[in-house]
């Protein structure tokens, strides 16, 4: 019996999703950085086995949104974990009290009457004594709520720890069904959005404070081509959009450091992901109250709905 279903991850930001989805996929579908609401709008890898294929679908850490762009990752929240068939509950152990926010994550999901899997993320972290308590506590106040978790599974993403029991648990939980993707599909993002993400998870990473969350990345050209050796390579134009002119300086850097940074450390990671050569050229540009705008905001919508 061959089973085909839709699976989503859901957690507060920060707990692991996107570095679990790419672990599953066995491919960097979505960026990962220590910084909470990194990922934006929900991405799907596609994970196809013998006996099995699920469409796992990353979702934007669980906030309360301040401005139109938020409001659009979380009604992705929404699309998502209301029509799929299992919800892996991401939680991180290293912060094992329950507090309002997941208290509201669990109040949300136990309404949907779906089968939702609890995965205690970073036991590596931890005393491992301690696991026993977070899943009584996560335990006892989901069951206090009239809901009960098909599986509980302590896992570590970053160790690779529990991975496979995770898969199996997600198997045993999926409606039997046909494939309904390629094998060799792995994702619904195309590559100038992995581009895009990559840049963004780039400056993520080297840029302090709210600057990295005020900016939104463009590729205006892409570009097949033969290099002098005779080579394919890809020609990529991009724009770094930011909400601010005191942004803009930080984010090109004293003598344009902080972006020769950023557009060197993308082009590898682009390179070793498409699988070829690129001439990556950056530009940055200032546009007040983007998150705000409908027009920089369109994709983050289609993608929030779908």
């Amino acid at each position: 019996m061959f089973k085909f279903g839709y699976v989503t991850v859901v957690g507060k930001p920060n707990a692991g999703k996107s570095t679990l989805l790419n672990k599953l996929v066995g491919f960097k579908v979505a960026i990962t950085t220590p910084k909470p609401q990194t990922t934006r709008f929900n991405i799907k890898g596609i994970v196809t086995k013998d006996t099995c294929q699920f469409v796992i679908i990353d979702t934007p850490g669980i906030h309360l949104p301040k401005q139109k762009l938020g409001e659009y990752m979380m009604e992705g929240v929404e699309n998502a974990i209301s029509s799929v068939d299992v919800i892996i509950y991401l939680v991180d152990a290293t912060k094992s009290k329950i507090d309002s926010v997941n208290e509201d994550i669990m109040k949300k999901i136990v309404t949907l009457n779906k089968k939702v899997i609890l995965a205690i993320n970073k036991i590596d972290k931890i005393d491992k004594t301690k696991i026993f308590s977070i899943i009584e506590n996560y335990n006892n106040y989901f069951k206090s709520l009239g809901g009960n978790f098909c599986d509980i599974i302590p896992v570590s993403v970053y160790k690779n720890d529990g991975i496979d029991i995770l898969v199996n648990c997600i198997e045993n939980n999926l409606p039997e069904g046909q494939m309904e993707f390629a094998e060799d599909e792995i994702t619904n993002i195309t590559e100038r959005e992995i581009v895009e993400e990559i840049i963004r998870e780039k400056a993520l990473n080297n840029l302090d404070k709210e600057v990295p969350h005020g900016i939104k990345v463009d590729v205006e050209k892409f570009k097949e081509s033969t290099n002098k050796e005779g080579l394919l390579q890809y020609n990529i134009d991009v724009n770094i959009i930011c909400s601010k002119n005191s942004h803009k300086g930080i984010i090109i850097g004293h003598e344009g450091r902080m972006l020769k940074k950023i557009t060197r450390e993308a082009r590898i990671d682009i390179e070793n992901t498409l699988e070829t050569k690129v001439n990556l050229k950056i530009w940055v540009k200032v546009r007040e109250n983007w998150q705000k705008n409908e027009l920089y905001l369109k994709n983050i919508k289609f993608r929030s709905s779908n």
